[in-house]
């Protein structure tokens, strides 16, 4: 994927002085992706719809809270995504993806690295090991113990292969 030109920080500066057309242009720039990624995350259109409008929500009230010196603004506009998904992943309740082996439906590395995505292109570089503790971690909300279960694992390696894998990001500049 290109480069993308559209400056995540200046549009959240924009948001904390209320600038509505600044919040309308984050919103179509963005709102697919973190539809996207809500749907794959949640597994179910109206949830992700949810997510979505209620994560929009809680960037444009704390868009002044944003600070450059914690990272890029992608990232925290994401982690807002992110953590509201993991909420309701989190809920007691029915499964909310019942589709058969939903988990164990990652991208592949050959999907991975043909990607557009210079993030899917980063993921793809790790081992596998970090890659599916990464995926079962951050995009399905899984615990350690959740893992340990699914992998086989011991808990600590997970966590050491989680650890290697957020290093190889950071060093790539994603986490």
């Amino acid at each position: 994927m290109a480069v993308s030109d559209f400056d995540y920080a200046a549009a959240l500066q924009a948001c904390a002085r209320n600038d509505q057309s600044a919040f309308r242009n984050l919103y179509q720039h963005e709102a697919p992706r973190i539809l996207a990624l809500a749907l794959k995350m949640l597994g179910e259109r109206s949830s992700a719809e949810d997510l979505l409008r209620d994560a929009f929500v809680l960037i444009w009230k704390n868009a002044a809270s944003y600070d450059p010196a914690t990272g890029p603004a992608r990232a925290w506009i994401y982690s807002i995504v992110r953590y509201r998904a993991l909420g309701r992943l989190r809920q007691p309740g029915p499964v909310r993806n019942s589709s058969p082996g939903w988990m164990d439906q990652l991208p592949g590395d050959d999907q991975l690295r043909e990607s557009d995505d210079d993030f899917s292109r980063a993921l793809a570089a790790l081992d596998a090991t970090q890659r599916r503790a990464m995926m079962l971690a951050y995009f399905h909300g899984c615990t350690y113990e959740q893992m340990q279960a699914r992998l086989n694992t011991p808990a600590s390696s997970i966590r050491q292969s989680l650890q290697a894998g957020l290093t190889s990001l950071r060093e790539r500049q994603y986490a």
